[in-house]
């Protein structure tokens, strides 16, 4: 690593870096590229101002065939990001710069920030929650018995639409029968809202099935015994294929159409 820099002072852009990679870990240049709203060469030259100054560090996997430089931050850069929001009299996040990349974020995150970016003034991710601020959320709203991936807020033509999202890690432990293997893992995601008195205060609970199967199922079950909190569905593969904000979000007992994401909204 190269020598700490002499002058610590950082710019606004900089610490918006510093703290992207202390709440979500580390990050491709692209990826601070995006975030950031600014060319790629401009987050090159920040992050390699902010690896000279000690604060990040960079590596890459020798699996890694484009050899892209990860970066990610040290432990000086997380303690002066502490201890300046110590200094101003703000909360410290829990895990700051410890924390690694959820399963919501390469499936929504980016792919929201780079539609806005896309259609400024027309869409805006508002909002966006990683996976331990999405807990603390539903801590704080009493809902400690529910797990999500992701909290965001979406906005679009005008209109504002809050949600949770799940995504389905696939089939797991040792299913049996034909639907076991289809809702394994899926059917907690249900119980669990199932069982919930207090009113989720969202528009939409969005779940990303790990297959179109997967997706059929959940819609079925959701159709036999529905749930309080309106659930939308889609899958990674139409994900991969299609912008979130788009018509990909089914909803139970709704045939086989698809929504925009905005107009989940209430």
């Amino acid at each position: 690593m190269g020598e700490p820099a002499v002058d610590r002072r950082l710019s606004p852009r900089r610490w918006r870096i510093l703290s992207f990679l202390a709440l979500h870990g580390g990050a491709a240049v692209q990826d601070v590229a995006l975030v950031l709203g600014v060319a790629r060469l401009t987050a090159q030259r920040e992050l390699a101002w902010l690896y000279q100054a000690g604060l990040v560090d960079r590596l890459r996997s020798n699996e890694d065939r484009t050899h892209t430089w990860i970066y990610d931050i040290t432990p000086d850069g997380t303690e002066l990001l502490r201890e300046t929001l110590i200094a101003a009299g703000r909360r410290v996040p829990l895990q700051l710069g410890h924390r690694t990349w959820g399963a919501a974020d390469h499936r929504l995150f980016l792919p929201m920030l780079e539609v806005s970016r896309q259609q400024p003034g027309r869409c805006e991710l508002f909002q966006w929650l990683t996976t331990m601020d999405t807990s603390v959320w539903l801590r704080a709203h009493d809902l400690a018995h529910l797990r999500a991936d992701g909290y965001g807020v979406w906005l679009e033509d005008g209109r504002a639409l809050r949600f949770l999202v799940h995504v389905d890690p696939g089939l797991s432990g040792d299913a049996v029968t034909e639907h076991e293997r289809h809702i394994s893992g899926l059917d907690a995601l249900l119980a669990a809202y199932r069982r919930t008195d207090r009113a989720v205060p969202v528009g939409a609970v969005l779940v990303i099935a790990d297959t179109p199967e997967r997706e059929e199922h959940l819609l079925a079950d959701l159709v036999e015994q529905p749930v309080r909190t309106p659930i939308a569905t889609s899958s990674k593969e139409l994900l991969y294929r299609q912008w979130p904000n788009e018509s990909l979000w089914r909803v139970a007992g709704a045939g086989d159409d698809r929504r925009r994401l905005i107009d989940l909204a209430p």
